[in-house]
């Protein structure tokens, strides 16, 4: 298996922006189960870190996968 840091500088802003994007379309259903605090425009730090760090995630599985082929 071969890490692509070219591969996963790819990935990085395209899984971030899916992750932004996913997080906006939960927001509705985050703040129904846990209050006005879940809403991410209160609390706009940490939606920022999720959504960086769950793309930094998925940007390193999609370059994982693609180095085994």
């Amino acid at each position: 298996m071969e890490w692509s840091w070219k591969v996963f500088l790819i990935a990085l802003p395209i899984a971030v922006i899916f992750s932004m994007f996913s997080r906006g379309a939960m927001n509705a259903q985050n703040v129904e189960k846990h209050g006005p605090e879940a809403d991410y425009r209160a609390n706009p730090g940490m939606a920022i870190f999720g959504s960086i760090t769950g793309g930094a995630v998925w940007a390193a599985i999609i370059t994982a996968l693609i180095g085994l082929f």
